[in-house]
């Protein structure tokens, strides 16, 4: 990777799991035994009882919620500064989404904030271990523990980071997580929940069995989507290509890599019906999984490493806010996220140092539109909205680009004062 050529993603598929995708796409048929397989490994690696595959995040928290009994008149605490999906399922199911303030370094759920927020009606929280930061989850499980509330993490952005050396999701009653392409892990498509009780992972596990297989043309277009990643994010091709796309799109107020894998925020009446009707996983989704798997800890390896040099590179930069992490997360780095009271100016001057940066598809919840029903007073999560900007930390980065980076930073934040 040359020096001064750094793309702000870097994908974990690669062309040997395109060839294994095909290979499995060309067959028919659910391949039940590939999806269980990896279901078996992947609760293994988690530590749970068990593992249902799913076809999406937001999906396993209404099935979580729902077999749970979680219904009209409850509420469901979230964090302020979480994905848009998150929140919006909870209201299907007759439910009230309550948000709760996060730690401003943090980025994750505040336990203060939370206990603040229990009413009578509480029934469950949803801990967002966000950017790869394990939540306090000693204080919000002797919380939820007191208050008769059900704890259900959400590892999206998580899989493989550990809280006092347990990983996440077997630290409550239950989790899920996504394995996109733009995931630490990937099955192209899909999702995982976890749980110790029996009586919820056999009700979910009746539900996606009763629906149809995921759509073949939609997991083939996501492995050419892959590839197409994984070329155009090597240096050479980014920065002869993407980057000049970038640099005229934030011209004209638009970042076309963020838009791309973007989607619109909105909120609905009722579950979308293919939620049910394309629920099963296809052996493709499991093969690749497996495979993502066996590599999953060598590639959190490398961002944990890539993370670590950042922390101490951008410690004490001027103007610049570095994050911090609860007594005992052990995170993965599934971004560094630094705060800046100039966050455009800065990521503009890191662009023209060679270090591709962006915002992120985080909202603060609390006082966003699409929830102003249930709007609250969050105003860690409202800055860091305000503030946050993601650097990479991808597993292909080498030390020179890391320490590149870090000088770029500390020039581009001289560069633009506080």
């Amino acid at each position: 990777m040359a020096l001064g050529r750094i793309p702000r993603f870097s994908p974990s598929f690669s062309p040997r799991e395109a060839l294994v995708a095909a290979r499995y796409l060309l067959r028919d048929g659910p391949d039940t035994e590939m999806v269980e397989r990896f279901e078996r490994e992947f609760r293994s690696y988690i530590g749970a009882s068990h593992a249902v595959m799913v076809p999406s995040a937001r999906y396993g928290l209404y099935l979580l919620l729902e077999a749970m009994g979680i219904g009209e008149g409850d509420e469901v605490i979230v964090p302020a500064l979480t994905y848009f999906a998150v929140p919006a399922m909870i209201p299907l199911l007759g439910a009230r989404p309550v948000f709760a303030d996060i730690g401003l370094t943090t980025h994750v759920l505040d336990p203060e904030a939370f206990e603040a927020a229990i009413t009578p009606r509480t029934r469950a929280v949803v801990p967002t271990h966000l950017f790869g930061t394990p939540c306090d989850m000693d204080a919000i499980r002797d919380i939820a523990r007191r208050h008769d509330i059900r704890v259900i993490e959400d590892c999206a952005q998580s899989t493989g980071a550990r809280y006092r050396n347990v990983r996440v999701g077997n630290l409550g009653d239950a989790a899920y997580y996504t394995f996109g392409l733009t995931k630490n892990m990937t099955t192209l498509s899909g999702a995982m929940i976890t749980t110790d009780a029996a009586a919820v992972a056999a009700r979910i596990r009746g539900i996606i069995r009763a629906g149809g297989l995921t759509d073949k043309k939609k997991l083939a277009r996501e492995a050419l989507t892959g590839l197409a990643m994984f070329v155009a994010t090597h240096p050479a091709v980014y920065w002869a290509t993407v980057h000049p796309a970038v640099v005229v799109g934030n011209a004209l107020g638009q970042d076309p890599i963020h838009d791309r894998f973007g989607e619109a925020e909105v909120r609905y009446d009722r579950l979308p019906a293919h939620y049910r009707s394309a629920s099963q996983a296809r052996g493709a989704q499991a093969a690749v999984g497996l495979r993502q798997l066996a590599r999953l800890e060598q590639l959190n390896g490398a961002r944990i490493r890539n993370g670590r040099r950042l922390d101490a590179g951008l410690a004490h930069v001027p103007g610049l806010t570095v994050p911090s992490y609860p007594d005992g997360a052990e995170p993965i780095y599934m971004s560094f996220v630094v705060h800046h009271p100039r966050r455009d100016a800065l990521a503009a001057a890191l662009r023209r140092r060679g270090v591709d940066t962006t915002v992120g598809y985080m909202s603060d919840l609390s006082s966003h539109p699409l929830f102003a029903e249930f709007a609250a007073d969050c105003p860690n999560a409202r800055r860091a909205f305000r503030e946050l900007l993601h650097l990479p930390v991808h597993p292909n980065l080498r030390p020179r680009d890391l320490d590149h980076m870090i000088e770029a930073t500390r020039r581009a934040c001289l560069e633009i004062g506080a």
